[in-house]
């Protein structure tokens, strides 16, 4: 008799109970903490692509329309974020089918969801804390006592979700443990089991595959090489006549815009107007256009409209990745021009500011070339050469101006300017200060060809 009596085991009618109403809690707690994330990730994206983003442009190559948006890194970091959001999403959505089967996995999901949650109880007392400080506002008296309101009960909530948190690592985890064998036998937990783990294998694919779409898209991931063109096909030309949502137009103290401005004859026509108004010195403002080229000649006609015609600079920016990241060829309306390179933020005068006679001063246009072949680049001034006063072994570039145009102090002046740091990118106009003053210049009859390889053998 005795033999054939098996041993059984209870958990405890007190435990139990509490165990499975914490358990019921952190499932749903952890459900909707999913949605909430989820939500949130979509909010971001749809902000980024509505607000942030004009349109996508999805052609081959693939391309993203007013591309300098999505280049900023403040936009780069909100993208990031929203991927966050949704791996996190994931995450919750995990563990709360996991706590559904309750089997021996869902210790584990519980744990590391609750460990998450745990950032709440420190980060509202800090908010709590933060609370006190909003009279450093200077607002009203009403509006400090909603802001003070809104943040302590903000705060509260998330002091309570971290205890809640703690309470799933102690209680949920142990019932899970003593229960896992009998609750695995649920063939309908199974079956939600494979439901969920297929919905949430997509749903890391899909992510996997927008982040691979968007590191190619932001050249993050993989930079899709431009073809280069052959001799003299037309690339790109526009008076702004039309079609002027290929620029980066904005508005502000630094602004873009397209505008009728009287030309020499005093007939109107289309330009686009850079303006500078920031007040601070040596700096400049672009528009950049919203394709990429490899190997490139580009003329434009550039003038300044309004600033002291000593304290101005404007011309191209040329093989542009994105704000940290391009090369720039300046001229000033009172003779002056010079090369510069910005990488990961560090600018670097490649030619200083060198006097040219070839350079009409004051309001008179000025046609700016700039010719890109490879890693070698030219460039010309109303037709002519431009030459170069490249470092050599300084550690900076010196015109000696003192002495008159075309003599270079640290080398001897250079008709070619050789660099392998950007490959292909954009093209932009850039208007700026010198000392600080407000500056406009209009740029007009943009033409982008392919480079003849000959001109190099004009050297």
């Amino acid at each position: 008799m005795t033999d054939s009596i098996q041993p059984f085991y209870r958990v405890s009618p007190a435990r139990g109970r509490r165990g499975r109403w914490v358990v019921r809690l952190a499932r749903a707690h952890f459900a909707l903490v999913g949605v909430v994330l989820f939500g949130a990730a979509l909010a971001l994206l749809a902000y980024l692509f509505t607000l942030e983003l004009k349109r996508v442009q999805l052609s081959w190559p693939l391309r993203i329309e007013r591309a300098g948006d999505i280049y900023q890194a403040s936009v780069q970091w909100k993208m990031a974020a929203a991927v966050g959001l949704a791996l996190g999403s994931v995450l919750y959505f995990r563990a709360a089918s996991a706590l559904e089967r309750r089997d021996r996995q869902a210790v584990r999901w519980t744990r590391l969801a609750a460990t998450l949650l745990l950032i709440s109880l420190p980060t509202g007392l800090v908010l709590w804390w933060r609370a006190d400080q909003a009279g450093n506002l200077g607002a009203t008296a009403q509006l400090l006592q909603d802001v003070q309101t809104v943040a302590r009960a903000t705060a509260l909530l998330l002091m309570a979700q971290g205890i809640l948190a703690l309470s799933y690592w102690v209680l949920s985890t142990r019932s899970l443990a003593e229960d896992a064998d009998a609750d695995r036998q649920r063939a309908h937990a199974r079956g939600w089991a494979r439901l969920t783990r297929a919905i949430g294998v997509a749903w890391l694919i899909v992510l996997l595959a927008l982040g691979i779409v968007l590191g190619v898209l932001t050249d993050w991931l993989y930079e899709l090489p431009v073809a280069r063109p052959e001799p003299g096909e037309l690339l790109y030309a526009t008076t702004f006549d039309d079609f002027n949502d290929e620029w980066d137009v904005y508005a502000g103290r630094d602004a873009v815009q397209v505008q009728a401005v009287p030309d020499e004859g005093g007939q109107p026509n289309p330009a686009l107007i850079v303006e500078y108004g920031s007040g601070a010195p040596d700096e400049v403002v672009w528009s950049v256009l919203d394709r990429k080229f490899s190997d490139f000649d580009l003329r434009v006609t550039a003038r300044l409209l309004e600033g002291p015609v000593d304290q101005n600079q404007f011309g191209v920016v040329f093989r542009y990745r994105d704000e940290s990241n391009f090369y720039i060829f300046r001229i000033s309306a009172d003779g002056y021009y010079s090369l510069g390179r910005v990488r990961n933020g560090v600018q670097e005068k490649i030619s200083d500011w060198g006097v040219s006679e070839l350079i009409r001063q004051g309001n008179a246009p000025n046609e700016i070339r700039v010719i890109g072949y490879g890693d070698e680049f030219r460039f010309f001034i109303n037709g002519q050469p431009a030459p170069l006063c490249l470092k050599g072994e300084n550690e900076t570039s010196m015109w000696a101006n003192w002495e008159g145009p075309g003599i270079c102090y640290t080398s001897e002046p250079a008709a070619v300017f050789r660099d392998e740091a950007f490959a292909q990118g954009r093209i932009g106009l850039a208007a700026g200060t010198i000392d600080g003053s407000d500056v406009a210049v209009a740029f007009d009859d943009v033409i982008v060809t392919g480079p003849d390889p000959a001109i190099w053998g004009e050297e």
